[in-house]
């Protein structure tokens, strides 16, 4: 039977057959009662359902079996069809299956397991003074018997929140049981003996969470959770009190066997919790376990470095004792074997270091030759560890970490970059082309390419390892090119040598990387001309040292387009236009240093740049098979000759860089087919420079300005109708009629009688003529317009002299007239418009 029955009224419980009301009661099934109706049996469903499942886990002898004929009633019902609802009628929402999740009584069973701990502290703190200490200690132990009863009850009824609450309270007294002995001091305990105390807690609760879990798992099935956490966390509590008596018994020199003895708390619950597959106390334990043995770690770490500069046995007594203790656990410990033997592996390493160290020390020799004595050490595990098994292979890790943390103290040495930029810049400008920086504060030179040849063997020996292999094989030269590039650089720029020998590393190191790194995925390519670049900031700026250096940096570049110019990878291919466009820009730099350094005049110093401009695009004649190197060039020698524009002297130098970025640009414009827009370049260029020459010249004529201008546009209007037949006037020739009549015409305007006036409408009547004759409507309407405009400045102060009367009668007879004749006017006007449209 379900009580969620689509074919029964959910009031009166007779059958329905899809109305929207009840038959029997007249009930509205489309209701919103009806629906909450609905949603309570569904509830209700979900919890017999339920109940029979928990049924189903422990069965028992039903004293009361269903009769068939109920049986059989109720299975018919469940399997019979559902007839379709009518829509707008009585719709139930499907069932969902139940979703375990907190209840409420699981909430107020864990508030009240906490309400009971809570008493239980303030009876002890408040109302205890008031009892002796028989009765004291018969109360708690009353109580806390109690409390395990009862969960023993709750566990066997298998009800297993209320278990969870009650086992959590009884662990709790128990706790509470031992610090109030600890306060009365019974049995002679002192707080002084907290330690103890709390290990014997600990294994008290240790031990009873075991038994608890075991007992509950054999018997029910079940994972008591709460014991677990009360075992994982219990080590919390014992080991810092273990660790800081420890302390107190001994000195600062005790601190590293304090922790090591402390750490051994956490272990062994931590190990029980695994083998007992008790999940919550082993990650309780194990997290206090880890970060015990990093302070463990580091305390053997200080011990090694805070004594003499050579390493004792004394010293190295704790990191040898981690060593001893990782590998043990790797025999005992199979799954962990990887990691314990490589954490091994970095403690031997470690220990390496500081002895050579103390070794450099001893023989007056920089500190630093203790990395590369590691890194050497760490080469050579790298080619011999390559066999499949556990061992090895923690080898291997240990190995890549101590890699890993040479790396970065290269990385640390290769900011010695950024620091030479740093000097250049403050650098004053030096005659000297081999001038040296003076404040260098690391110097490591050799040693840095000593760990990178060690480094690189590293890598080397990866390829040969079965596991770990983090890098596919077509990136491993590749990346050891790239690496070795910048240990060279390094070296260079960690050493006292000249800022011209810095540049010079890093020209040849890209160079080098851009012929090496050819058959390298594609977006190494980029690599190459980042390195290139850096030389031209690595050297004080304004000297000879820049000069060579971008001369040097030109070189680089070219290089770097000469590798991928033919590559049929695009990326590689635009790489290179960007190192070829970038090799121009480095050679008209070099050109404009040299200028500077021989005190060249500023017109010259422009019009020698706007040369090379003009070369580099003349240039480009030999590039038109290479589009893209072809653009790039292009784009460089148009901002050449912007720089030379900007930077020079007067009005007609700027003509003159006009006039020959115009005839390089007309030059390639008339000799290539694919550059003829050059043309119109050059057009542009031409007009410019004759614009600032009259200038130059203080010409005020604003037809000067404006002519020559007018003239070629209404050319290139005329040419276009002659090719196009389906152009027009209106959008041809308007923008050449407006530069050739609207700049004249407010001048006019102010003197209508005078010359200009004159000859503007002179011209206005020739556009006007022509465009009757031609039939081209845009000369007529500007022609027309413009002498019109003239003609009423020539009538205006005439008809403005005549009395007020004669103009108001001259006003009413046109009106008299337009309106006598007003519909003839507007078929006039209409017509008028209808010639002007038809027009070209």
């Amino acid at each position: 039977m379900k009580y969620a029955d689509p074919h029964a009224c959910p009031a009166c419980r007779g059958a329905i057959s899809g109305g929207i009301s009840c038959p029997h009661c007249a009930f509205d099934l489309t209701s919103r009662e009806a629906q909450q109706l609905w949603g309570l049996f569904v509830q209700a469903d979900g919890l017999v359902e339920h109940g029979r499942a928990l049924q189903s886990r422990a069965p028992r002898p039903d004293p009361e079996p269903r009769p068939a004929v109920a049986a059989a009633a109720t299975n018919a019902t469940s399997a019979a069809p559902a007839n379709p609802v009518a829509p707008g009628a009585y719709r139930p929402a499907v069932p969902t299956a139940a979703q375990h999740s907190w209840s409420t009584g699981s909430i107020l069973l864990g508030l009240g397991a906490v309400c009971l701990v809570v008493a239980g502290i303030i009876f002890t703190t408040v109302a205890w003074g008031v009892l002796g200490i028989l009765g004291r200690a018969l109360i708690l132990l009353v109580v806390t018997a109690i409390a395990g009863a009862c969960a023993w009850w709750a566990t066997r009824r298998r009800l297993f929140g209320t278990a969870e609450s009650l086992w959590s309270v009884f662990l709790g007294l128990i706790t509470v049981d031992v610090l109030a002995a600890v306060g009365q001091g019974l049995f002679g305990l002192e707080w002084g003996d907290f330690a103890v105390v709390s290990l014997v807690w600990t294994a008290g609760v240790v031990g009873t969470a075991v038994a608890l879990v075991r007992w509950a798992r054999a018997e029910f099935g079940h994972e008591l959770v709460m014991p677990q956490i009360a075992a994982g966390l219990a080590p919390w509590v014992s080991a810092p009190a273990l660790m800081d008596r420890l302390i107190d018994l001994g000195d600062q020199d005790t601190w590293f066997w304090s922790a090591v003895a402390a750490l051994a708390v956490p272990l062994v619950v931590t190990v029980l919790g695994v083998r007992l597959r008790m999940p919550w106390a082993t990650w309780g334990a194990g997290f206090l376990t880890l970060c015990l043995g990093v302070f463990a770690v580091v305390l053997a770490v200080i011990h090694a470095q805070s004594g003499s500069p050579v390493l004792t046995l004394g010293e190295a007594l704790p990191t040898f004792t981690l060593i001893v203790a990782a590998l043990v656990g790797g025999v005992l410990v199979l799954a962990l074997r990887p990691w314990l033997v490589g954490a091994a592996t970095v403690g031997l390493l470690f220990l390496v270091g500081v002895a050579a160290s103390g070794w450099a020390w001893r023989a007056d020799a920089p500190g630093s030759i203790a990395v590369v004595a590691v890194a050497v050490v760490v080469a050579v595990l790298a080619v011999a560890v390559v066999r499949p098994d556990a061992w090895s292979l923690g080898v291997r890790w240990g190995t890549l970490v101590t890699a890993s943390a040479l790396l970065l103290w290269a990385g640390a040495v290769a900011l010695m970059n950024l620091e030479r930029i740093d000097v250049a810049d403050r650098y004053l400008t030096p005659a000297d082309v081999w001038a040296r920086p003076v404040d260098i504060s690391v110097r490591e030179d050799w040693k840095v390419l000593a760990v990178v040849a060690a480094l690189l063997v590293v890598w080397w020996g990866m390829g040969r390892w079965p596991a770990p292999r983090f890098v596919p094989d077509e990136l491993r030269l590749p990346v050891a090119l790239v690496a070795g590039g910048a240990g060279v650089v390094t070296a260079v720029a960690s050493s006292a040598l000249p800022f011209l020998v810095h540049a010079i590393a890093l020209v040849v190191v890209g160079a080098t990387l851009a012929f090496g790194l050819r058959r390298a995925p594609a977006w190494f390519a980029v690599v190459p001309p980042v390195v290139v670049a850096m030389a031209a900031v690595v050297v004080p700026g304004d000297s000879s040292v820049t000069a060579w250096t971008w001369g040097l940096v030109a070189a680089g570049f070219g290089l770097c387009a000469l590798a991928g110019f033919d590559d049929p990878v695009e990326t590689r291919r635009g790489t290179s236009a960007v190192s070829l466009g970038l090799a121009t820009a480095a050679v008209i730099a070099t050109i404009g240093l040299v200028l500077n350094l021989s005190d060249t005049d500023g017109a010259w110093w422009s019009t020698i740049i706007a040369g090379c401009a003009a070369a580099a695009l003349l240039l480009t004649l030999a590039l038109d098979e290479l589009p893209w190197h072809r653009i790039a060039v292009e784009v460089v020698a148009a901002f050449a000759l912007v720089v030379a524009v900007v930077s020079a002297d007067g009005l007609a130098t700027v003509a003159l860089l006009f006039t020959i970025g115009a005839v390089a640009a007309a030059v390639v414009g008339l000799l290539d087919d694919d550059r003829t827009h050059l043309r119109w370049v050059a057009a542009g260029l031409v007009g410019g420079a004759w614009v600032t020459r009259l200038a130059a010249s203080e010409v005020g004529t604003v037809e000067a300005y404006t002519a020559p201008f007018a003239v070629a546009v209404l050319a290139a209007g005329v040419w276009r109708l002659r090719e196009d037949s389906g152009s027009r006037t209106w959008s041809v020739l308007v923008p050449g009629l407006t530069l050739a009549l609207l700049p004249s015409l407010p001048q006019a305007l102010a003197d209508p009688t005078s010359l200009r006036a004159g000859l503007l409408a002179l011209v206005a009547a020739g556009f006007l003529a022509a465009g009757v004759m031609l039939r081209w409507g845009a000369p007529v309407v500007a022609g027309s317009a413009v002498v019109l405009v003239l003609v009423l400045a020539n009538v205006g102060p005439t008809a403005l002299a005549l009395q007020r009367w004669i103009l108001i009668a001259i006003a009413g007879l046109v009106l008299l007239v337009v309106g006598t004749t007003w519909e003839k006017r507007v078929a006039e006007g209409r017509a008028l418009v209808a010639r002007l449209a038809a027009l070209r």
